[in-house]
This record gives structure tokens, C-alpha cells and sequence, in this order.
């Protein structure tokens, strides 16, 4: 069945992306346009709780049998490394989580947290802050390598008191903080259960802690962390055994962030590695025995300069190189994330294999375009239908709101909860709704932001544009 009301009758589905999909023990997705965490900074302070904004969030994001992935949630205070972002190790964070997934739950909707550790990303200022009654110190890697800019010099972070350069993190300890961390890791994964999700990811990736130990840029060990690819995979695992004694291996995601550096492309926060393909394979291979619930693989194409620019950004149309160089290192279900556009996302899952076939993503995350479409699935629906029908279906195929960077990482409902879904804009027209649906649509604003029809996203791009060489995220 469709997705959505829009649909007059039951029909075939226009392409893969909105297919029935088994993820391990979460559940059976009813399309597979899942919501990528897009870290947002709206987290209530001094708690670092999930706000009653962010609770509409996710509600207006939520659809029967969609899968939503939640912002990265620290996993501890150590972990804190962005201001007004939230946790996972509290009883009070999970009250308030739960009632994020209580409103996900109430429209059929599934909806996973991912476990968070930034490592050296986190600066030592953030020690400060009240959430952190451990005493932790904030800033601690795999080895000491401070964050450095392209050009060598010290990379720099926002805190609460401002711009201040990256600091030299502090290597962890493997006879006492590595044990201590997998507890933290353990803590956090409880309290995700407390907190009612159907399962949990582990962030592997873009830069932070684990995606430290795995790079031999920065990770310099010489005990059995270090060196090897087995020795650098080895926390990896680790923390997913920590994980595995409270969730079941089918409940459990990991994100992993393969990049080709030092070849010219992107990186996240200075992590390169001489071999980046060696160590990767080695992990997603690790991760293929263990029968997750699914790997979702970001591809390396974000082009920071761009970010505000839907129509010019070149990553909409780089090739999916994760996909091509790890697809057969991994049996289960996978996901891409990273730079996917409605007709790129139809090619993606344009194909007549079975639903689990190990030719192509099982499923696309998406960030921008779902923070700026809360109905995202239902205006895909109708494109893919439209492309599927040789784009002479005859019917009105809606165009996307605008995503604005301004409002990314804002603390109010500017640019968060204010996005106009189609059933608001027709609830406005019609001028009746039930209370369930008025609750939905609290914060929306309509005709706020700018159309963009989807047809052309990532098409108008210059030569000079689709040859941008990408850089490292700083």
C-alpha cells in the first residue's frame, strides 16, 4: 500500500525505496526513506534534554512504518563537545526521550538512537558544564594528535564561551578508561532501552571517538589498540560487546564513514588513514559476522562551501564510491547516506532485484532534505511515481521546501519545527482538522520558505562546480 493518503488506491510501488524492508529485530519498514541524525542543538540546558520542540520534531517527521534515526546523543559527559546537545546517560534525558519515541510510537513509527562519543572533538572547556558530575575531562582521543586545519594549523571549535582552537586530547588509558568507556557506552544503551526506542546505533563515524581509533592518523598506539587493522578495529568491537548485553544484535546499527584521504577525498575533523579501503574492509567484514540490524555507510561527498546552496552543491552528483568499493564485504542490510537527491535516489533504488539484493543500498538516509520536508516520504512517492511513468504520469509532482544552514544549529523553532508538510498546507486550505492532526501541525508556518522543484536539485551545477575537489569537515 502506499504510504501515504494521498494515494486513491493501493498500487504497485515506483521503485525499491518504497518496498516493504526487514531491518534485523526493529521492524519491517513500509518505505525505506529513513530520517539520517542531523545533530540540531536544541537540547534544554543545564539537563541537555530532549525540549518539547524536539518532541514535535521527530513526531512531524514520523510515518507508519518509517524508520527515524535521532540526532547523535552522548553517550556521557566526557562526550560534550557542541553546545545544547543532548544525552543519553540520565534518568532525566531518558524521560525525556521518551517522550520523543511515545510520539513516533503513536503515528506507527519506528525510531533508533545513536550513541555518541566526539572524543577529541570535545574540548576541555566543556568539562565545565553542569551535566558533568563525573569529572570527566572533555577531550580525549586514541593518541594525542590535536584536530589541525588543511593547512596544518590548529583546527577550531564553538563552546560556550566562544571560538577557541582545539586542544591536545588526552590518550585514553586501555587498562582503566577503555573498560570504564564501554560501561559509559553500556549506561547510555540502558537508558535508551528505559527510554522505549526500538533499538539503538552506534556512531562509528565522521570523525569522532571510534572513527579515531580505526584511522592510523590519528591513532599512534603501540599496545593492542593501535597498529594493526585488527588492533584499531579492536574498541569498535569492544563497545558493541558492551552494547550487546543490554540490546539484542538485531536491534544494534553501526555508522561508519569510509573516505578515500590522503586521495583527495573528504574527511571528517582531520581523520585520514595511508590505507583507508584496508582498515574499513576490515571493520564492515568484522560487523558482516555479527548480524546486525543493518550498516548505514555515509558516502564522501559533503562539500562544506555548498552546504547552503541545494541548487550548486557538486555532492549531489558524485558517485556513490562506498557503495562500489564495500557492498560485497557485507550481507545484511545496508544504508546510504550523503548527498542523495530525489532523481539520484530513484536510480539508487531503480532496479528489478529482490528486496534484499547486494547490488545496491537497501535503504537511503536523508538529512537536509528531511530536516527541511517533514513528509519527505510522501513528496518522494510522488516523484518516484512521476520518473516511473517515464515523467508523463499527469500528476502534480510537489515540490521541496528550501532547507536554510542559518537555522541548522539555532536553539528555537526557526528553521526546526516550523517546516509546512502537504497536509498542513491543504488543512490551511480546507480550514478543518482533527485535534490529532492540529498537534502535528503546531509550529508550521506556511509559505515561509522557498519551492524547489525536484526534478532540478543538483542538476544546475557549472563544470567547474561538479569538479570541486571536496575537503576536510573542520
Amino acid at each position: 500500500d502506499s504510504i501515504t493518503q494521498y494515494s486513491i488506491m493501493p498500487r504497485a510501488a515506483p521503485s525499491k525505496l518504497f518496498r516493504p524492508l526487514k531491518v534485523g529485530g526493529i521492524g519491517t519498514l513500509r518505505h525505506r526513506v529513513v530520517l539520517a541524525p542531523l545533530t540540531r542543538n536544541r537540547a534544554t540546558e543545564p539537563g541537555l534534554v530532549p525540549s518539547p520542540l524536539s518532541v514535535q520534531y521527530y513526531r512531524q517527521r514520523a510515518s507508519r512504518g518509517g524508520l527515524l534515526i535521532t540526532e547523535a546523543t552522548h553517550i556521557s559527559s566526557e562526550s560534550l563537545a557542541y553546545p545544547s546537545t543532548p544525552g543519553i546517560w540520565s534518568a532525566e534525558q531518558a524521560e525525556g526521550w521518551k517522550k520523543v519515541t511515545c510520539a513516533v510510537h503513536e503515528k506507527k513509527g519506528l525510531i533508533v538512537c545513536q550513541l555518541w562519543h566526539t572524543g577529541r572533538v570535545a574540548h576541555p572547556d566543556f568539562a565545565s558544564h553542569p551535566c558533568n558530575t563525573k569529572n570527566y575531562q572533555t577531550c580525549v582521543s586514541a593518541s594525542a594528535i590535536p584536530i589541525a586545519n588543511r593547512h596544518g594549523k590548529p583546527g577550531k571549535t564553538v563552546t560556550y564561551q566562544g571560538v577557541k582552537p582545539h586542544a591536545v586530547p588526552r590518550p585514553l588509558d586501555s587498562k582503566d578508561d577503555i573498560p570504564r568507556l564501554c560501561q559509559d557506552y553500556k549506561l547510555a544503551a540502558q537508558m535508551a532501552k528505559n527510554a522505549g526506542f526500538d533499538g539503538v546505533e552506534l556512531h562509528a563515524a565522521h570523525g569522532y571517538l571510534i572513527d579515531q581509533f580505526l584511522n592510523n592518523g590519528t591513532n599512534q598506539r603501540t599496545d593492542e589498540y593501535g597498529g594493526s587493522v585488527e588492533n584499531r578495529c579492536r574498541l569498535l568491537t569492544e563497545v558493541l560487546d558492551a552494547i550487546f548485553e543490554v540490546w539484542p544484535k538485531e536491534k544494534v546499527g553501526v555508522r561508519l564513514s569510509p573516505h578515500d584521504a590522503p586521495n583527495g577525498g573528504n574527511t571528517y575533523y582531520g581523520c585520514k588513514d595511508t590505507n583507508p579501503d584496508l582498515v574499513y574492509r576490515h571493520a564492515i567484514q568484522t560487523l558482516d559476522q555479527l548480524n546486525l540490524a543493518y550498516l548505514l555507510l555515509t558516502e564522501p561527498r559533503w562539500v562544506g562551501k555548498y552546504d547552503d546552496s541545494p541548487e550548486s552543491d557538486p555532492g549531489f552528483q558524485m558517485p556513490l564510491r562506498n557503495l562500489e568499493t564495500f557492498r560485497r564485504d557485507y550481507r545484511g542490510v545496508m544504508i546510504g547516506a550523503g548527498g542523495f537527491t530525489p532523481s539520484s535516489s530513484y536510480t539508487a533504488m531503480n532496479d528489478d532485484g529482490p528486496s534484499n539484493n547486494r547490488n545496491g543500498y537497501d535503504a537511503l538516509a536523508f538529512g537536509r532534505w528531511f530536516l527541511s520536508n517533514p513528509d519527505l516520504p510522501v513528496r518522494l512517492e510522488s516523484f518516484h511515481e512521476h520518473k516511473a511513468k517515464g515523467g508523463g504520469s499527469g500528476l502534480a509532482v510537489p515540490p521541496l521546501n528550501r532547507y536554510e544552514r542559518d537555522t541548522f544549529y539555532t536553539q528555537d523553532a526557526d528553521g526546526y519545527i516550523d517546516y509546512p508538510s502537504l497536509e498542513f498546507e491543504k488543512f490551511c486550505q480546507m480550514g478543518s482538522s482533527t485535534d490529532n492532526d492540529k498537534l502535528e501541525y503546531q509550529g508550521m508556518v506556511l509559505s515561509k520558505y522557498p519551492l524547489l522543484e525536484q526534478e532540478i536539485v543538483g542538476t544546475s551545477l557549472k563544470t567547474t562546480e561538479t569538479q570541486h575537489e571536496t575537503r576536510s569537515k573542520l
